[in-house]
């Protein structure tokens, strides 16, 4: 099973250390509208965020700024809506357990933890050496939009045919879909989530141009 929230949010212990080097990581990747990230990259940081998780999101997500472009007027901020630091967790799939989707496709997933208003929001980075990288997290598409297998499919297929950049919502409104770009070969995709089992108080509108949003600001 991939592993979102479940890694933990006790990473503040090393979280400055955590964040300061995998930002070094990702200079160029991680910059707005700059060159796009790498698989390599991606596992070292999540590599270096490790199971404890770290407090800081380390890749470029202004989700502040998406939400002003989306038509979002709440605010954004760090963390769930029960105040807590920033969650961020992580996996590097270059070893996964038997059973595991990263035994087939190894790649690398990290999950950055906000909130917009009373709205908790959750990116999922993932990338792999194969297509289709959003595969690996269908278990949270499915569990977040609250969705049958049948729409599940049909999410996937079409965030799989969609152009880098252009995004795809769930059936729910509440989940959607974004491939990136990935500096050499391999697959990436970001998973934003708003709400819970399919609620959300915002639009399937502005779910997917906050999707947009942000995966422009990964290059």
């Amino acid at each position: 099973m991939i592993r979102v929230r479940g890694l933990g949010r006790s990473g503040r212990r090393r979280a400055a250390p955590a964040a300061a080097a995998v930002a070094a990581l990702l200079l160029s990747g991680c910059s707005g509208g700059g060159d796009a990230l790498g698989l390599g990259s991606l596992q070292e940081m999540a590599a270096e965020i490790g199971g404890d998780g770290a407090a800081d999101c380390p890749l470029a997500y202004d989700l502040a700024e998406a939400a002003k472009t989306a038509g979002v007027s709440l605010a954004a901020g760090p963390g769930n809506t029960q105040g807590e630091q920033p969650a961020v967790t992580a996996e590097d799939g270059r070893k996964g357990p038997e059973g595991s989707p990263w035994e087939a496709n190894p790649g690398a997933l990290v999950t950055c933890t906000f909130h917009l208003g009373q709205e908790d929001v959750e990116l999922h980075t993932v990338a792999t050496e194969k297509v289709q990288a959003l595969s690996v997290l269908a278990p949270v598409a499915q569990r977040a939009a609250g969705i049958g297998i049948d729409d599940l499919g049909t999410f996937l297929k079409d965030a799989a045919a969609a152009k880098k950049g252009v995004p795809v919502v769930a059936k729910s409104g509440n989940v959607a879909a974004a491939r990136l770009g990935l500096d050499g070969s391999g697959d990436a995709s970001l998973l934003l989530t708003v709400g819970d089992s399919g609620k959300s108080g915002l639009g399937a509108g502005q779910v997917g141009a906050l999707a947009k949003a942000l995966a422009r600001q990964l290059g």
